[in-house]
């Protein structure tokens, strides 16, 4: 009797340990999964303790624009120099030239890029971390037009042996012409604010979602650059047309409201500043029009030296369209989107 109970006591552990029971199995599956279900669980835990989700799409670090505006310039006097000229115009008003809108022309891959427009690339350089939005650093430029009105003008200086003392001067539209036509190119860089509402503090009740679908806010800017001018000028019927050079600088700053959905955003902007245009064309010995008698000589060297000379303020108005790219997708720490914790 007492063999048999101590033969039975050594059977019942190799018995346990040779056929687990559906227990253990338990056991081992809940120790494997254990360090995951932890894991998952403690990363829950912190973002829901410090109040903060990720988003779920990363935002550009690119973005490209492109749109049209309008023009005011303020009044300023333009100065003409060449072979026995030297005129100046006293407080000049100058206008755009804006083109109606025509499928023809803004549809146009061959054409769109005729009218008044802005076309931009930027990047993105720093997240705002006291106030939500972002710093841009970006280059482009702003294609203006700018023309004289035909109209009797106030006038001082000489043409050859007459001379004129603040005295009307008929700059009638079949002898006489100043444009920048083809273009004066406002070619700058910008520093570019981005001041991003109903991102702080918000819950995932807000319109403002979670995942940034839809977003709204005011860009501020200060630029810096280069004003490249094509000078279209007809001076006693002749004319003459001139390929696009290097004629001054210019700085503006800028304010504009937009709103994105998903990458796509839409901005209406108006920018302020000044131009100082020292030496644009004037005179030449040949031209693109094709219409101005080539001159060779000392003659030829004359009109080439001539030159135009003006500064103004302007301010330009319009709306482009911009899609930003880059980091598609990607979660960032910087992209994360404060909340405010449940309850």
């Amino acid at each position: 009797m007492h063999a048999r109970s101590i033969l039975v006591c050594h059977r019942r552990p190799l018995t346990a340990v040779a056929l687990p029971s559906w227990r253990w199995l338990f056991a081992i599956s809940l120790l494997v999964l254990c360090p995951v279900s932890r894991g998952q669980s403690r990363g829950q835990a912190t973002s829901q303790a410090i109040g903060w989700v990720d988003s779920p799409k990363g935002e550009g670090k690119w973005y490209a624009h492109w749109g049209y505006h309008r023009a005011e310039y303020g009044r300023t006097n333009l100065r003409l120099v060449g072979p026995g000229i030297d005129l100046t115009f006293h407080d000049i008003k100058a206008t755009d030239m804006p083109a109606p809108f025509d499928p023809k022309v803004h549809l146009n891959p061959a054409a769109f890029t005729i009218p008044q427009f802005n076309a931009r690339i930027g990047r993105k350089i720093k997240d705002g971390i006291t106030f939500p939005g972002a710093l841009w650093i970006s280059a482009g430029w702003d294609h203006l037009k700018y023309k004289i009105p035909h109209a009797l003008h106030e006038v001082s200086g000489y043409i050859d042996q007459s001379t004129y003392d603040l005295e009307p001067f008929d700059w009638n539209w079949r002898d006489y012409n100043f444009e920048h036509s083809d273009g004066m190119n406002f070619v700058r860089i910008a520093a570019e604010r981005d001041w991003t509402f109903g991102k702080a503090a918000r819950t995932r009740q807000t319109w403002d979602t979670a995942n940034q679908r839809l977003r709204w806010g005011i860009q501020t800017a200060a630029s810096l650059g280069l004003v490249l001018c094509a000078t279209d000028v007809r001076w006693e019927g002749i004319r003459t047309k001139h390929y696009w050079s290097i004629t001054g600088w210019g700085l503006s700053t800028s304010v504009g409201a937009w709103v994105q959905w998903g990458r796509l955003r839409v901005m209406a902007r108006a920018q302020a500043g000044g131009l100082n245009i020292s030496n644009s064309r004037f005179l030449a010995s040949n031209d693109l029009s094709g219409e101005t008698p080539i001159t060779v000589g000392a003659e030829a060297d004359l009109l080439d030296a001539s030159y135009a000379r003006h500064a103004m303020t302007f301010l330009e108005k319009g709306v482009t369209l911009a899609y930003t790219f880059g980091r598609k997708g990607g979660k960032a720490a910087d992209e994360r989107i404060r909340i405010a914790p449940s309850r």
